[in-house]
């Protein structure tokens, strides 16, 4: 598809193969055009041995590189969640892999005490980590490959280069269309994901979706985001009358042996929305101390101080740690207070929990800090 015209409501559609173009009538119309990755527009980006893994061809390109080329090490720019995954998939070849970052860890949303720890696995993985560094140009190799990186911090050599600064929403045919977009650059839609354009709406990484706390329109190109939509536009679409409640951020991860979860907001952006945060972090452990295979979890609740309302979560440890976050994304979608979180009834067993799950000694703590208590 290569326009849009809404007032016909009909569709310019080109064949890949012949070239020839075609006007093919809609009576409604689903957009759903994606992300593409965010632009590093750095001299020689576009040599043969630099990656962007945001499609399967791209993925295949690398695999095919990997193998015929055998590489020894790799140099990644950014540290969003394919760089960090892809460190772990570098190392199981063999090879050596560094990652610059021109922040400290994925997206801004992490919170310290959660970046610490991936920089100090990465670390303990053999991966070199180098947070605050500007890219500025690759050099040229011979046979139209890329040998060093240029950064404000020095130079940088590899032998293949990744590229994983995010993505930014795939709009143009949208835009060009006259369907308006949002404040984060992406389509705006309602709760029912109409775009502006009647009989048009919108689903997945193209565009924005509401923040259920702050109530903002927010860009979170995440998986099961862009499946939920789909299902409400594809309904909505053949004449139903669905609606999408919005997003609390929820995600997980995993780097190497360290799992992280989040969900809600970090105390950034609460603070920024107005509200007067208490944000304390706890350590505790996977199982019960003495059962094997026990390993320590970190638990760092985001919590209003007026209404004791949790506004979200983060989660760091081994063992399953990240799993425990969907019980705080319900946590934070009820709007529970930390009362009513520290008096949940978990199920107790030696191989998954020590007899007050993590969550549960996060939320007493809270509890007793607000009310000035101590043990």
């Amino acid at each position: 598809m290569v326009g849009i015209d809404p007032g016909a409501k009909k569709l310019r559609v080109r064949d890949l193969e012949g070239g020839k173009e075609t006007l093919e009538p809609y009576d409604r119309l689903i957009i759903a055009s994606g992300a593409k990755p965010r632009p590093l527009d750095l001299p020689g980006s576009n040599l043969s041995n630099i990656f962007r893994l945001k499609f399967l061809e791209e993925a295949i390109r690398l695999k095919k590189f990997l193998d015929t080329e055998k590489p020894a090490r790799a140099v990644s720019i950014g540290a969003g969640f394919i760089a960090l995954e892809m460190a772990e998939a570098f190392q199981a070849r063999g090879i050596a892999n560094t990652i610059l970052h021109n922040d400290v860890l994925p997206g801004g949303r992490l919170e310290p005490e959660l970046q610490e720890l991936i920089a100090r696995e990465l670390q303990s993985q053999g991966v070199e980590f180098f947070p605050r560094v500007e890219a500025r140009a690759f050099r040229e190799a011979p046979r139209g490959r890329a040998a060093e990186l240029l950064t404000g911090q020095g130079v940088f050599t590899g032998n293949l280069f990744l590229i994983s600064t995010g993505v930014v929403p795939e709009v143009k045919l949208a835009e060009d269309a006259g369907v308006t977009l949002g404040p984060t650059g992406a389509i705006a839609v309602n709760e029912r994901q109409e775009t502006n354009l009647p009989g048009v709406f919108a689903a997945g990484d193209c565009c924005e979706v509401r923040h259920r706390i702050s109530g903002r329109p927010v860009y979170l190109p995440l998986g099961d985001v862009a499946n939920k939509q789909g299902w409400v536009a594809g309904e909505n679409a053949a004449g139903g009358k669905v609606t999408y409640p919005g997003v609390l951020g929820s995600a997980q991860f995993k780097c190497f042996d360290l799992e992280i979860g989040q969900t809600g907001l970090g105390v950034k952006e609460a603070e920024s929305l107005g509200f007067s945060v208490f944000a304390p972090v706890i350590e505790d452990s996977s199982r019960t101390r003495i059962y094997p295979g026990n390993r320590p979890i970190l638990v760092k609740l985001i919590i209003d101080r007026k209404s004791h309302v949790l506004l979200g979560a983060q989660i760091a440890g081994k063992d399953g740690a990240a799993l425990r976050i969907n019980t705080l994304a319900v946590a934070v979608y009820k709007k529970m207070t930390v009362e009513e979180l520290a008096e949940l009834d978990f199920a107790y067993a030696p191989p998954f929990s020590p007899a007050i799950d993590p969550i549960l000694v996060a939320a007493r703590a809270a509890e007793k800090e607000l009310a000035g208590k101590k043990d």
